[in-house]
């Protein structure tokens, strides 16, 4: 039977996920460097295959290549999220006018706060 105190544990969780995650999807279009920084773990990483081969990059030279992009219209949307205890995952995807970025993160909870850990992220194109 879930109590009134479980319910607002899960509800807790929720918000403080989509915090983490809203600060990712609302941060990257516009290229806000700090809001981005405050998604991610320090020691994340973010891979792609590009020409079949896998890329990755740290967190800071990530962020250094967002800082570097061109600044388009995007429609963020969180496709979906779950966690159990203190790790949990997220299915997100960012559209612009020619492509997509579909990303799934690993998530982390520390100290109170959710964290993106990893993100893999799949770039589709032409739309």
């Amino acid at each position: 039977m879930e109590t009134v105190a479980s319910k607002v544990g899960v509800e807790e969780e929720k918000h403080l996920i989509q915090v983490t995650l809203n600060d990712y999807l609302q941060g990257r279009p516009v290229k806000d460097i700090e809001r981005l920084r405050g998604a991610f773990h320090p020691d994340a990483y973010i891979r792609t295959v590009i020409e079949g081969k896998l890329v990755q990059w740290t967190l800071p030279q990530y962020l250094d290549l967002v800082a570097q992009a061109t600044l388009q219209e995007c429609k963020p949307e969180l496709l979906s999220f779950t966690w159990d205890g203190d790790t949990g995952s997220a299915h997100v995807q960012l559209t612009f006018a020619t492509f997509r970025f579909i990303d799934r993160f690993n998530l982390i909870k520390l100290d109170g706060k959710w964290l993106i850990m990893d993100k893999v992220s799949y770039r589709q194109e032409p739309l």
